[in-house]
């Protein structure tokens, strides 16, 4: 593992890196003091999508934020995407952040989270909607117009088809995206966003292997979600997971981390000092 220090008032981020079990390099940003924690993003996002959340829990943990491999200074790997590759590259940051770390995931993240708990247990687990295909596949026939944007290489009209029809985002939410700082960011990772759409299509309706996860979770859901992919299988989980902790986010949709840091980070701290 690499590491080097870059200061910020108040806190000292510290930028990391770690090989997966391929070689890859997956990167994180680590910041605070304590037991260790494991951030994992969604689709066209980065480990910035967690730093609001990360600065409010840093005076009680150890951070982790990491980069899944594609983004930021994350290698893209050698060979076909695969999910059970992301599985590797978040046991590879949850062994960085030592024994006993837990794990909290969003979107996309938080279903290979999942994957990642199955083959690597961790002593507490948080998902904020995990996108399964419980209700129907997520893209499906939406994934061909996406993947054409693309190819005729307008990530702009891909961004804006694809965040209407999978996430399902409000329109006036997607004008607030396209016009702000942070468009080009998510422009640059349109095309990867195709890889997770086929990887999420192809996986299983059936939620019952996630009830071998027999230590702590807890489920963020938004209020404000949408019925499919989000809220569906936030209650297909909640049926199988033992003991889970629910907590609906009230006023929130998707995004929460971001547009209610407060809210989530209290959720989070409260959940892990049980």
């Amino acid at each position: 593992m690499t590491t080097t220090h870059i200061e910020h008032a108040p806190a000292a981020v510290a930028e990391g890196s770690v090989r997966s079990a391929d070689g890859t390099r997956i990167s994180f940003h680590r910041l605070g003091s304590g037991p260790g924690v494991v951030f994992v993003h969604g689709s066209v996002a980065m480990h910035t999508d967690w730093m609001p959340v990360v600065r409010l829990l840093a005076s009680r943990f150890t951070c982790f934020a990491m980069d899944r491999r594609g983004r930021a200074k994350s290698g893209e790997g050698i060979g076909p995407y695969s999910i059970e590759r992301e599985y590797e590259d978040i046991a590879a940051v949850l062994a960085a952040a030592g024994p006993g770390a837990a794990l909290v995931a969003h979107s996309f993240g938080a279903t290979c989270a999942l994957g990642a708990a199955l083959r690597h247990p961790v002593p507490g687990l948080v998902l904020y909607e995990p996108p399964l295909p419980v209700g129907g596949l997520i893209a499906g026939e939406n994934l061909p117009p996406y993947v054409r944007a693309i190819e005729d290489g307008d990530p702009d009209r891909a961004l804006e088809l694809g965040l209407a029809r999978f996430p399902r985002l409000p329109a006036e939410t997607i004008t607030g995206l396209r016009t702000s700082r942070g468009w080009p960011r998510l422009r640059a990772m349109a095309k990867s966003w195709i890889r997770e759409l086929e990887a999420m299509d192809a996986l299983s309706a059936d939620v019952e292997p996630y009830r071998a996860l027999s230590f702590p979770s807890m489920l963020l859901v938004g209020e404000l979600s949408p019925e499919h992919p989000m809220l569906d299988a936030s209650r297909a989980l909640a049926e199988v997971l033992p003991g889970v902790r629910v907590e609906w986010l009230l006023g929130q949709g998707h995004g929460a981390m971001r547009a209610a840091p407060e809210m989530v980070a209290r959720l989070i701290r409260e959940f892990l000092a049980e």
